[in-house]
């Protein structure tokens, strides 16, 4: 299939490399000897085709793609494609963009590399004679130079992945002689995919037609099939997505099910799995994948699904104990705040239904179904003026009211069918445990680090509306940062506002439950509000993480001083 002269794998490299060729040569001449990549991130930007031939544009997506999955070896962390293309959307350039050598440096610190591959291709020749002829370099965009030698070398067309395999095994030995991988075994690998289905694949990757991309995607499992007998885990993934993005739940499960755990994406899959399982009426075969799926992947999406099967199972307790912590991480996302007051109203909690609903309709007042439960929590607990008026806004923004007055409210509880991309990453990419602490210049801060520090410096000096404006851009970078919202919950304390900085002081502890300055935070607003239980709860979790820490120890004492007092 064609892709057009300019698409989105049409990239401009000549201009990137002349701004580069100077930095790059004294980076040449006075670089210190190459080191192990240890804690390196590298991203791989898609060739560019030098060729004037746009049939083969693809090939530059396929050097990004298989070399992704090459060079993720133990001690380098290769971004794959997917996550390069969230930092593309991050920064908010569209696929066409022409990267400069500003753009791609500011991707590559998006995505938190900091070794960049780049190169450009040639195709002479037609059919089964065609020849490609690549050039490929890696930079490190910290220390401004080249790692190892330019690679330069020419093919059949046919050994595409052998090519590819030999470039990777070039980029891995020269940035660690030590590598406990073979030549042959690094080609192997690129070459266990036929070639012809390999290329359906990535055809079927820079598509855009939806049925086109079906039919590269179906092509290259079949192939792969007959050829190797075994599954194109990639290829079956995104087939799988595309029919589950089109509501064929029972396709999309067939193909996400036969991905096994060692599937670069199989965490992602068990979400879709899950969502696919509860429309085909599996509630409780899709409660049992997401309970699973939350231990490894605790995002606030998967918390809040599980309510939602655990309110469909009418098993409410246990409804509020998921959907707590996905508010707690999420205190924004009007699903997860309504879902909440939803599980508060039918598990007869009407006092902390009403708190969440009326606080999340201060946000968003144009949510009728919000309105409608509200009314029904406010008459529940004998406030008809309350009722009233909240029903009033209802009938406004309600179509179906007078249909729920007569019939009855039907389920209103909200899964998410999707999840953050960017904060899915970010999670991966803590705990992924070849990412230690980063040696030599590599430990530079990358920009949520910086803006953290700003809130911080901000924060000391005692101002408080900057430091709090610096922590919302940064938690639009970095949501899952537990040190911003602790940081944010103490300046909402410093406020006198307790019920935000409870809110933080929360979402700190869902993404680091064993953050004792925390629960040490927590225990002090609850003795100021009178709160002894919770006052106890924080103290004896902060003792339990670090039975010596003196801020722990402290907030035991005064819990014991004044809750002794109050009795």
């Amino acid at each position: 299939m064609n892709i057009r002269p300019g698409g989105p794998y049409h990239f401009c490299l000549k201009s990137i490399i002349t701004l580069l060729i100077f930095v790059l040569l004294a980076g040449l001449l006075l670089a210190p000897p190459v080191r192990a990549l240890g804690a390196y991130t590298v991203v791989i930007i898609p060739f560019e085709n030098l060729s004037s031939r746009p049939e083969y544009n693809w090939i530059g997506e396929s050097f990004a793609e298989g070399l992704a999955e090459l060079l993720d070896k133990p001690g380098l962390v290769a971004i794959q494609s997917d996550e390069r293309n969230v930092a593309y959307k991050q920064e908010g350039f569209p696929p066409t963009a022409i990267l400069t050598r500003a753009t791609m440096i500011k991707l590559a610190e998006r995505a938190g590399a900091s070794l960049v591959v780049m190169g450009t291709y040639r195709i002479s020749g037609e059919g089964r004679e065609s020849t490609i002829t690549v050039s490929a370099k890696t930079v490190n965009i910290v220390e401004g130079r080249l790692v190892g030698r330019e690679f330069s070398r020419g093919s059949a067309l046919l050994e595409l992945q052998r090519l590819q395999g030999e470039l990777a095994y070039d980029i891995l030995y020269q940035s660690n002689p030590a590598l406990p991988f073979s030549r042959d075994q690094i080609i192997s690998q690129a070459v266990q995919v036929p070639i012809g289905a390999f290329e359906n694949y990535i055809k079927g990757t820079v598509t855009l037609d939806h049925d086109a991309r079906v039919s590269f995607f179906e092509h290259a499992i079949k192939e792969t099939a007959d050829k190797t007998k075994t599954i194109y885990a990639a290829a079956a993934f995104e087939l799988a997505r595309l029919k589950y993005e089109s509501g064929e739940y029972k396709e999309a499960l067939e193909l996400f099910e036969k991905l096994d755990q060692k599937a670069t994406r199989y965490d992602e899959a068990q979400f879709y799995i899950a969502i696919s399982l509860d429309m085909t009426g599996e509630t409780g075969k899709a409660l049992d994948v997401l309970q699973k799926l939350a231990q490894t992947l605790p995002l606030y999406e998967v918390y809040n699904n599980i309510g939602v099967l655990f309110i469909k199972k009418k098993q409410y307790e246990e409804a509020l104990k998921h959907l707590k912590p996905a508010a707690d991480a999420a205190p924004r996302d009007t699903d997860v705040m309504v879902n909440l007051g939803y599980a508060y109203y039918l598990a007869k909690d009407f006092a902390n239904a009403e708190s969440v609903l009326k606080k999340e309709i201060d946000r968003r007042p144009s949510d009728g179904e919000a309105q409608y439960l509200l009314s029904k929590a406010l008459a529940a607990k004998g406030d008809s003026a309350g009722a009233n008026a909240a029903a009033d806004q209802a009938k406004k923004l309600l179509p179906a009211y007078a249909q729920w007055e007569t019939k009855g409210m039907p389920a209103i509880s909200r899964m998410k069918t999707a999840f953050s991309k960017a904060n899915y990453y970010r999670y991966r990419r803590d705990q992924d445990g070849r990412l230690g602490p980063p040696s030599g210049s590599l430990a530079q801060k990358t920009q949520p680090d910086e803006l953290l520090q700003s809130a911080r410096d901000a924060f000391s000096a005692g101002r408080d509306e900057e430091a709090m404006s610096t922590l919302v851009k940064m938690l639009e970078i970095a949501p899952q940062s537990y040190e911003a919202h602790l940081l944010a919950g103490r300046i909402h304390e410093r406020r006198g506002d307790l019920d935000r900085a409870i809110t933080a002081l929360k979402a700190a502890l869902f993404w680091n439950p064993k953050l004792v300055s925390a629960h040490v935070l927590l225990g002090r607003i609850s003795v100021l509000r009178n709160d002894c239980a919770g006052a106890q709860v924080s103290a004896t979790k902060a003792l339990q993480l670090d039975a010596n820490d003196q801020d722990a120890q402290a907030l035991r004492r005064l819990v014991d001083e004044k809750c002794k007092s109050a009795n």
